[in-house]
């Protein structure tokens, strides 16, 4: 972790809550990831009982400003907290609240601890933005945010190279998804059990760039999603828990 958060008493910095559960009679253990300090864990001393500082600010879907002390072991001290932005659309409907809460279960489990990343902290915000303003029924936008965050934390599927010769795979051309091996593979040496057209490999090695929103967002083919989703979430069975992967994308 940088120093300055070593050094200084205090910290004040933006954070989204990822997880938070009750502790003792009154405290409760969150985890947050700030946009200046990454991923870590923190007890919030008297939540469960102090409104005045916390006012309700220990809940999903929301950005939140946090107040942090230096860390006395593996967590560190919540002083206070406030919501500095809502998402009200995600917390009025299910679907919504799942597909957000879904992205975060990812940011949690995908994202080293104590490692700053201000663009994965905004493309989080992204995410839950146009959740909330335009929902993401087909979770096709959560299929980009996904291959987003892999790619941010180094663990991109490769769609352009064999995975077993690394020799590259022409534009034109289908090409069988291994993701036991993490990417396309020739069928000389075995191919694999997702057959991804030449536009879907592109589009997915799009998804995975700055421009993933755009990529994302155009219309898919129910087919092309279909197969998409699966081919992702095998992959996300082998690098992740299988609930995160069910919850990112469940059985239709």
């Amino acid at each position: 972790m940088r120093c300055w958060l070593g050094c200084d008493a205090v910290v004040l910095t933006e954070a989204l809550l990822l997880r938070a559960q009750d502790y003792r009679d009154a405290d409760r253990i969150v985890t947050l990831f700030t946009r200046d300090a990454g991923k870590l864990s923190a007890v919030a001393r008297g939540a469960r009982a102090s409104k005045r500082r916390f006012a309700g600010a220990l809940e999903p879907y929301a950005v939140i400003r946090v107040e942090l002390e230096r860390p006395r072991g593996d967590l560190h001290g919540l002083k206070r907290a406030e919501v500095t932005r809502v998402f009200p659309n995600i917390l009025s409907e299910l679907a919504r609240m799942e597909s957000a809460g879904a992205a975060l279960a990812l940011v949690r489990e995908a994202h080293p601890p104590q490692v700053v990343d201000e663009t994965l902290f905004l493309t989080a915000i992204q995410y839950l933005t146009v959740v909330d303003h335009e929902g993401d029924p087909q979770r096709g936008l959560l299929l980009g945010f996904a291959l987003r965050v892999l790619s941010l934390v180094g663990l991109s599927p490769r769609f352009e190279t064999c995975g077993r010769s690394g020799e590259s795979v022409p534009k034109e051309r289908a090409a069988y998804f291994d993701p036991a091996v993490g990417a396309v593979v020739a069928r000389r040496f075995g191919g694999g059990p997702f057959l991804l057209s030449a536009s879907l490999r592109a589009r997915l090695v799009h998804t995975q760039g700055e421009s993933w929103l755009s990529a994302a967002r155009a219309e898919w083919s129910e087919p092309e999603l279909v197969l998409a989703r699966a081919a992702l979430a095998a992959f996300m069975r082998g690098h992740f828990s299988v609930e995160l992967a069910s919850r990112l994308f469940p059985s239709p």
